[in-house]
């Protein structure tokens, strides 16, 4: 499959949690030693941490919180065989697969509003009438246009540019 006929949705996690993601993921490990070898971060005498499953579940929390830092969703859409696959991804171990993509009905452009007050353009594909695929994000409308249109071209389906609320309009 060549790579340009597949358009990628991902998003990045932020330093921050990168490291906090790597925080946990240590703890968990030492944890595991404990539970396993009875290694002691802090020995003291008479008590051993090997088979206590008190520090076994705080492991499991911690890599949890570890993959909930560190976890990236992308969306893969190959346009020519028309399937798509959501994939789910801590570092290289990634979990997904390809789904027959359904009747798309049309793509849209649209401005969302954030917290700050600024505003950010998504693409979406959308089918079923109510259901959608969030393809593309991006603080400059332009860029959030091209990739409407390419992907409705490729499709051979509209395009409806819903930038301004109630004023929305179908791009030739």
């Amino acid at each position: 499959m060549k790579e340009e006929k597949i358009i990628i949705s991902e998003g990045n996690r932020p330093f921050w949690q990168s490291v906090t993601a790597s925080f946990f993921f240590t703890i968990s490990v030492i944890l595991m030693a404990m539970f396993f070898f009875g290694y002691e971060v802090f020995p003291s005498e008479g008590v051993s941490s090997r088979w206590d499953f008190g520090v076994l579940w705080l492991a499991i929390a911690c890599a949890s919180q570890g993959v909930l830092f560190s976890s990236v969703k992308r969306v893969f859409f190959d346009l020519d065989t028309k399937r798509y696959k959501v994939q789910h991804s801590v570092g290289p171990v990634c979990v997904g697969q390809w789904k027959t993509l359904p009747e798309i009905d049309y793509v849209s452009v649209f401005r969302q509003p954030k917290s700050d007050g600024h505003y950010i353009f998504e693409t979406n594909l959308w089918y079923q009438k109510n259901k959608h695929f969030n393809i593309y994000e991006s603080v400059d409308p332009e860029l959030a246009f091209a990739m409407g249109k390419s992907v409705a071209q490729k499709l051979n389906i509209d395009l409806l540019n819903a930038t301004t609320p109630n004023n929305y309009f179908w791009v030739k």
